[in-house]
């Protein structure tokens, strides 16, 4: 009986542990930090979320129970629309050997990040990526990027758009202009590294100064800026 009792209530506090388990837990890892925290894992909410230097912002978090039984922990996070901070909607989903985002959509800030390539933001839509040992194995929806007008002479108004998928172990966002003139190759692997290539056809000799002050070389048939860093 006393052996019984000794399993219910170890059950008990087990259970209790996982219900009143704090969001903190599974927010804060390696990369991501948070100004705040609080909550919960089932009713949460994160202020100032960065994964590495990119700027998330503040956002609702909550886990999602069915994943549990498939051996996964995967938390939604969301925000609604609001002045200067575009809303929120996706998942991220962590395994054993495996992340995932799912379903995500926002506009994130990334000038400062892909600096000096005059990028201003990076719209997600319906996006999804899954990384398996470190590798790539997956990707869909939609992506584009939005350029600020400090290169005289681009014509990028409506920024540049593309189709994720994966290229070897990386992840790739092949982004092209309205026009194909303009190409940016972003590639992105599961340890947050990343590269950039960005390539400009055609003769741009009246604009040569400026691009090479943006970090521009001339190569055949236009000019390219190449760069890497992590987030």
């Amino acid at each position: 009986m006393r052996r019984r009792f000794i399993l219910a209530l170890t059950a008990l506090l087990a259970l209790c542990l996982v219900i009143f388990m704090p969001l903190r837990v599974l927010v804060v890892g390696e990369g991501v930090t948070a100004r705040k925290i609080e909550g919960i894992i089932w009713d949460g909410s994160v202020r100032d979320l960065r994964l590495g230097t990119l700027a998330i912002g503040d956002v609702n978090a909550r886990i999602l129970l069915w994943p549990l039984f498939l051996g996964r922990a995967e938390l939604l996070i969301s925000r609604g629309d609001a002045p200067l901070a575009p809303g929120i909607k996706g998942s991220v989903s962590r395994g054993i050997g495996g992340l995932s985002v799912n379903d995500f959509s926002a506009t994130l800030p990334v000038g400062s990040l892909l600096a000096p390539f005059p990028a201003e933001n990076i719209q997600f839509e319906s996006f999804s990526a899954r990384f398996v040992a470190g590798r790539c194995i997956a990707a869909a929806g939609q992506v584009r990027l939005s350029l600020s007008d400090n290169i005289s002479g681009l014509n990028l108004q409506n920024g540049m758009l593309g189709k994720p998928r994966c290229d070897g172990p990386r992840l790739l966002l092949p982004l092209v202009s309205q026009s194909a003139m303009e190409r940016a190759d972003i590639r992105l692997s599961a340890d947050g590294s990343y590269t950039i290539a960005v390539t400009l056809d055609a003769n741009r000799g009246d604009q040569a100064a400026t691009l090479n002050l943006a970090g521009f070389r001339p190569v055949a048939g236009g000019y390219r800026l190449e760069q890497k860093g992590r987030f």
